[in-house]
């Protein structure tokens, strides 16, 4: 098993990364991304994107279910979910 740590830097006031925290976690443990860095894809069928310009995001798991996150929703508690889904 492929252990992953995840260190996120906190913006600067004023800066905000957009979910480019998630899609860099995501990368890193091995998720391909489109393009545009929007749409990231697992070997395992999980798919995570980002929906609208609020940050909020979605993912599809495996198993067909989709989760949803608002744009607030911890960077941790998405990557988390995400990991989960494809190592389901």
């Amino acid at each position: 098993m492929t252990t992953l740590h995840l260190v996120i830097d906190r913006p600067e006031p004023g800066e905000w990364y957009g979910r480019l925290d998630v899609t860099e976690a995501l990368e890193a443990a091995g998720w391909v991304s489109d393009e545009t860095r929007t749409v990231l894809r697992h070997l395992s069928g999980a798919l995570w994107a980002l929906t609208n310009d609020s940050d909020d995001s979605g993912l599809a798991c495996p198993d067909g279910t989709v989760i949803e996150f608002p744009g607030s929703t911890p960077t941790v508690v998405v990557v988390a979910a995400c990991l989960a889904a494809a190592s389901a």
